[in-house]
């Protein structure tokens, strides 16, 4: 009678050609039996290689503890053990093995426990050596198929532990964005031996600003932004106080537990102390918010919010400070009125003078800042400055100069602190005053071009007046001396009498008019008037002047 088990486990090796290759273990109390099993298979071949001979049970499982075969062939009915209590306790001892029965008792109980027993065959001898080497190989064949499955389930568990830091903190940016049950929550928590046991919870979130300093250092700010969890983390592990993780929008986030008493104090602390840590190990500037106390892990998505709406208020009062919630939840201070502002600025505008725009924006931002308004309106009085500057660039002639850029309004969105948008509203303030100095520049100096070809145009006309070309260029009479001057470096009257000398001189020149015909052609009815006046700017009377110039040419 021939019984025959086998069990096959991750003992498998490989042979030279790179196949798997199963261990057996052969049970049979008959020599003759295991001899002729052991001498007419070809073990190599059907993928085997048997490594011990066994006639009973209890020697044999022995053996199995110890060498863990994959294939084990065993009789029923032998001493001290037999097949099937030893098939039962490789079931309980061995998952992973398999089992196959061959025996000449044609008996339904046998094949009944055998199934218990998790056996996969159970053959009736007699069974020849080719009807048993189709078995062995159909048997390769089914464990190489469970060999690679559970390979590449190892691999699965490698990439999955390779993967389990960052689906923890994907877990955690979950647990403090969107509520979870409290039955997933323990569940997850112990998967990723997480230890939170509050019994109070508080949340807090890092903005990690640029490092100072060293270029290079600025370059590895992902780097920086690593080795700031890794500070920060140590730190609550040293205390058993919390747990940091890292967020996708770059920010780090911490939950801190403790007893409600104490809880909002320890977060401060634990707030100052991180930034602090941070400056000094890796000049990292930090600003932390701080949410309030919840008293179920389940509910700390209301502190996280909390945090992030805290620190909101970094745009109003500046970086690298800690902000709690219930510090700046005020929200209800009334600044002046922003039309007033508006009105300062356009006015400082159109005086010119960057002393004066500065100090009107100084002012209004340093009531924003001290006043209490909430983020959302002091961002509205920015898109409100914003349009009015943009008024008065249109309404001077700037508005296609590009002063105020296309994205203004998204880039108002865009600040970390008030201090970066008052220095942005300070520069477009300031490149209008520069552009409104040029284009001033200009259309002065068109409007002082246009006076002078309006005087040598009609310089003969005695009634030429300034007042005649203030109404010609509509300027005031104060205004346009004052320009005027500035541009031809004399009055009005010089320059119209200078324009007449000009034109007096080339008329005695090149015609023989008389002196009074040449007085009317400039702009004199007073002939004498004229001489005495063309004697004050050129030393001589304008006969002199005519004889002086006919001496010359014949000379």
């Amino acid at each position: 009678m021939l019984f025959t088990v086998y069990v096959i486990t991750a003992a498998a090796g490989l042979n030279r050609g790179g196949a798997q290759v199963y261990k057996v273990i052969l049970i049979d109390d008959e020599d003759e039996v295991r001899e002729g099993i052991r001498n007419k298979i070809s073990w190599n071949e059907c993928g085997f290689e048997l490594i011990g001979e066994y006639d009973n049970g209890r020697d044999a499982l022995e053996a199995i503890d110890i060498e863990r075969p994959d294939l084990i062939i065993t009789d029923i009915c032998m001493a001290f053990m037999d097949g099937l209590d030893l098939a039962r306790i490789i079931s309980e001892r061995y998952r992973d093995m398999k089992v196959v029965i061959i025996t000449g008792y044609e008996d339904f109980d046998y094949a009944k426990q055998a199934i218990t027993y998790r056996v996969q065959e159970y053959l009736l001898k007699p069974i020849n050596a080719r009807e048993f080497t189709s078995l062995m190989l159909q048997m390769k064949a089914e464990l190489d198929a469970e060999w690679q499955q559970r390979r590449n389930l190892s691999q699965l568990r490698i990439q999955l532990n390779e993967s389990l830091p960052l689906l923890r903190e994907r877990f955690m940016e979950r647990l403090v964005f969107t509520r979870i049950s409290r039955e997933m929550l323990q569940r997850k928590l112990d998967y990723f031996q997480i230890r939170l046991k509050g019994p109070s919870y508080i949340a807090l979130v890092m903005d990690l600003g640029q490092a100072r300093g060293k270029r290079e250092l600025r370059d590895e700010q992902e780097l920086l932004q690593y080795a700031a969890y890794n500070i920060v983390q140590e730190q609550l592990e040293q205390e058993g106080s919390g747990i940091a993780f890292r967020t996708r929008d770059d920010r780090l986030a911490v939950i801190l537990q403790g007893t409600p008493e104490h809880l909002e104090m320890k977060a401060q602390w634990a707030a100052d102390q991180a930034r602090s840590s941070l400056d000094k190990y890796l000049r990292l500037p930090s600003s932390v918010g701080i949410g309030r106390r919840c008293d179920a892990l389940e509910d700390i998505s209301s502190s996280y919010q909390e945090a992030l709406s805290s620190l909101d208020y970094t745009f109003l009062l500046g970086e690298g400070r800690v902000i709690s919630i219930q510090d700046v939840e005020f929200g209800h201070g009334i600044p002046a009125n922003s039309a007033d502002f508006e009105q300062q600025l356009i006015s400082s505008l159109k005086s010119g003078n960057i002393g004066q725009v500065s100090s009107v924006i100084q002012g209004w931002f340093h009531e924003l800042k001290t006043v209490g308004i909430s983020v959302i309106r002091c961002r509205s009085i920015l898109y409100q400055i914003l349009i009015a500057m943009m008024k008065h660039t249109e309404e001077t002639g700037l508005g296609d100069t590009n002063l105020i850029p296309a994205d203004a309004f998204s880039k108002v969105g865009s600040f970390r602190t008030l201090d970066e948008a008052q220095s942005w509203i300070e520069d477009i303030s300031r490149s209008i005053l520069v552009s409104l100095t040029e284009h001033r520049s200009s259309h002065i100096l068109s409007q002082m071009d246009s006076a002078e070809a309006y005087i040598r145009a009609n310089y003969h006309d005695e009634g030429l007046s300034l007042q005649q070309v203030c109404n010609h260029l509509f300027m005031s009479t104060s205004y346009f001396s004052s320009l005027f001057k500035q541009h031809t470096g004399g009055t009005f009257v010089e320059y119209v009498t200078r324009i007449r000398m000009e034109k007096a001189k080339e008329l005695l020149c090149t015609t023989r008019m008389k002196s009074y015909e040449i007085a009317e052609k400039v702009g004199y009815s007073d002939p004498q008037y004229f001489s005495v006046l063309f004697k004050r700017n050129n030393g001589k009377t304008p006969k002199e002047y005519r004889q002086h110039q006919q001496e010359s040419v014949q000379l």
